[in-house]
């Protein structure tokens, strides 16, 4: 869960384990009174508006999920001082996802990509955000970008794949 330097979203980890041992054992009204408390410390944090829609959506609160994951969206647009990674960017498609906002999900990662364009970890998530979405196009082009970046054989072997399902796809609608 925490990246590099011992940060959760930019939120040193001990701060965010409580929120994240709470939602593992379905305590939400326990989680949801720890990141209401983080909220205080970091209001500007999209990484704890994420989870706070995690923990709403899981409580059955569907529309206050939405607002809080569409804040955190704007949070991460609007300031170019936020921390944009990989942790709460998979978080907020977790929730999107599961609120059937896929696409807001993958701008959300088109942004960040765009904000880095050499990280490997966010290209990765825009991938699978398109495979998600069945863009396959959109999917070799990122492959491709990932070989570029890394060097690595199984980005092209991605982007085969991607090619095969585009042609895959036009067969059928034929």
């Amino acid at each position: 869960m925490a990246s590099k330097f011992g940060l959760a979203g930019g939120i040193p980890e001990r701060r965010v384990r409580p929120i994240w041992d709470a939602i593992d054992s379905r305590q939400f009204k326990n989680a949801l009174k720890h990141v209401t408390s983080l909220l205080g410390k970091y209001p500007t944090s999209p990484y704890i508006l994420a989870l706070k829609a995690l923990i709403l959506e899981r409580m059955g609160k569907s529309d206050e999920a939405s607002t809080a994951c569409l804040n955190a969206k704007e949070l991460l647009y609007s300031d170019d001082s936020v921390l944009v990674d990989d942790l709460t960017l998979s978080t907020l498609q977790i929730v999107f996802e599961r609120l059937n906002h896929l696409d807001l999900a993958t701008s959300c990662y088109e942004h960040a990509c765009g904000k880095f364009p050499n990280n490997l970890d966010l290209m990765m998530g825009l991938f699978n955000c398109y495979v998600r979405e069945y863009s396959f196009v959109k999917q070799q082009q990122t492959a491709i970008k990932m070989y570029k970046v890394a060097g690595e054989e199984r980005f092209l072997l991605w982007a085969v794949c991607s090619i095969q399902l585009q042609e895959k796809k036009s067969f059928i609608h034929m």
